[in-house]
């Protein structure tokens, strides 16, 4: 549509006030999609008046490095409220008595249609599946065929076409469940159970990204029969982004005890050390590498050293007029407090935290939110004790929430802003994508930290902007919009701990929710120190005093 001018004569004679222009089924662009939008949003971006809709397949885009002016969302699945009224419905009977299309695996809307027309609860995809095939195909020669084509449409016909001999396309009653890719993908893995396991690990390797759902379908089943190990073991072996990607699979199939969990921890940190995976791999991989234990030290401390720097910008009137002001050193975390080490502290004093997956093993190497400034304060007064008993600070040294000073020096360094409308990032005076967890990354929610290496602040420290709002022991004042405690920056009693409840506190940093203009060294917010929610967290700073 591009390369063949359609979709620049479509812009160039747009007369309307507003045209939508809709892109279905995205993912046909393959391993060229990325770059294909970022050229249709150089072809429109100089036109207002159109907006651009994409549509694609999850499954299939997902490893795409989409362009940053691109917002993601993903369709929700259907509830299970939704499900039992459609069911409803269709079967004259009360939702409460409604046992078909409820399991898990039919809150996915091909499966949903597979569960109502094999009359199955659809608790798993691949058992949905099987029941379908009873219905619409009760003869094995004739599943077999059905497997069989759907493996020759999505399988690399090069490397199969030898092993297999492809009947004859085949009429079923209903054939319109098939159409689906989906349903396409489970068709292929179950023909891929009654081949040699190196054909499926030859597949995998071929083309990883594009062959995963199939080869997970796959192991659900082999792991159902108790034969998985083989191709397990397969997937993991070699080294690169092959084996990364294979451990990743495999990740939902070990056990706790099992052999291959060391080897997939370390393929889990080298996804995320190297980060040549895109966001959404790198986002599991650390929700694996937090269930099988983070060995990263998630406490380590960077040093900022004493000088001056420029405090504030010319863009924001909260952050205005921008100084230069002197700070002694400092250490400060590398990393926000997270999950792990705020529940140890939690446990040990007893103290409320209302976080709904503080204890869970998977968001273990996650920012901690929902908590306040006075529970962050009194993790520091914890931590303090804790580490000058273990020696790991001087008698002398504290830890501490970051002044507003300390926060903006860690994560701007000496750099300044040239005075033409720049902000400035952690990383440089231009905005560069895969660089942090913010709204348009379509992310919407924390993930483990470290996730954004191009984004590291000049000292080293992750996730400065974006991920979690920090706070900082800094006063605000009580109005939201306008703060008390204005710049240049003073000694005026702005770090008074003691202050009233209703004197709110700075926060920094912006989060995943927050838009690109936030998630910058200089943007200022501010919340009441009683207020917590999923997006505000802290890091600490050891200083000397």
């Amino acid at each position: 549509m591009l390369r063949d001018d359609t979709l620049p004569k479509l812009v160039g004679s747009a007369t309307k006030p507003y045209l939508l222009i809709i892109l279905d089924t995205i993912e046909k662009a393959g391993d060229e999609g990325s770059l294909l939008l970022t050229e249709i949003l150089v072809l429109v971006k100089d036109f207002e008046n159109i907006k651009l809709l994409l549509l694609g397949e999850t499954s299939r885009i997902k490893h795409w490095v989409l362009p940053s002016d691109v917002v993601r969302h993903d369709l929700l699945p259907l509830l299970e409220i939704q499900r039992r009224q459609a069911v409803s419905i269709l079967m004259g009977v009360a939702p409460s008595k409604v046992t078909i299309g409820i399991g898990k695996a039919a809150a996915i809307p091909a499966y949903f249609a597979m569960a109502l027309e094999a009359r199955h609860s659809g608790d798993q995809a691949e058992e949905l599946l099987d029941e379908l095939l009873v219905v619409v195909a009760p003869e094995k020669d004739a599943s077999d065929r059905i497997t069989a084509q759907a493996f020759e449409r999505l399988g690399d016909k090069s490397l199969h076409a030898a092993q297999t001999k492809l009947p004859s396309p085949i009429q079923i009653a209903n054939p319109t469940l098939f159409v689906c890719s989906a349903i396409q993908r489970l068709l292929a893995a179950l023909h891929l159970v009654s081949l040699p396991v190196e054909t499926a690990m030859a597949l995998f390797h071929s083309n990883p990204l594009e062959m995963e759902p199939i080869l997970r379908s796959l192991l659900v089943r082999l792991s159902t029969a108790g034969k998985s190990a083989d191709l397990i073991e397969g997937l993991i072996r070699g080294s690169g982004t092959n084996a990364q990607l294979g451990a990743l699979l495999i990740s939902d199939f070990i056990t706790e005890s099992s052999k291959l969990r060391k080897q997939i921890s370390g393929q889990m940190l080298a996804i995320i050390e190297e980060s040549n995976l895109p966001v959404l791999q790198r986002e599991k991989a650390g929700c694996v590498l937090s269930r099988l234990g983070d060995s990263r030290d998630l406490t380590a401390l960077a040093t900022v050293p004493a000088g001056e720097f420029i405090l504030g910008d010319n863009i924001y009137p909260n952050s205005q007029p921008p100084e230069k002001i002197s700070l002694e050193g400092f250490r400060i975390g590398i990393y926000p407090v997270v999950n792990r080490d705020f529940s140890l502290f939690v446990r040990e004093t007893g103290r409320d935290w209302q976080s709904p997956d503080g204890f869970v093993p998977e968001k273990q190497n996650a920012p901690a939110t929902d908590l306040n400034w006075f529970d962050a304060m009194a993790y520091c007064a914890w931590l303090t004790r804790r580490w000058r008993l273990n020696g790991k600070i001087n008698p002398n040294e504290h830890v501490r929430l970051p002044t507003e000073p300390e926060w903006e020096r860690s994560s701007r360094g000496d750099q300044n802003s040239s005075g033409n409308g720049e902000l400035i990032y952690p990383w440089g005076t231009r905005w560069q994508d895969d660089t942090a967890n913010y709204e348009e990354l379509g992310m919407n929610a924390r993930c483990s930290v470290g996730l954004f290496p191009k984004g590291r602040s000049p000292y080293g420290c992750y996730d400065m902007v974006g991920q979690v709002w920090e706070w900082c022991t800094t006063l605000w004042g009580e109005e939201m919009t306008t703060p008390s405690f204005r710049y240049p920056w003073a000694d005026d009693g702005r770090e008074a701990l003691d202050a009233p409840g209703e004197i709110r506190r700075v926060l920094r940093g912006g989060c995943f929710s927050s838009g690109r203009l936030k998630v910058c060294c200089t943007y200022r917010g501010s919340l009441e120190p009683a207020g917590f929610w999923r997006g505000n967290g802290f890091r600490i700073v050891v200083a000397s005093g």
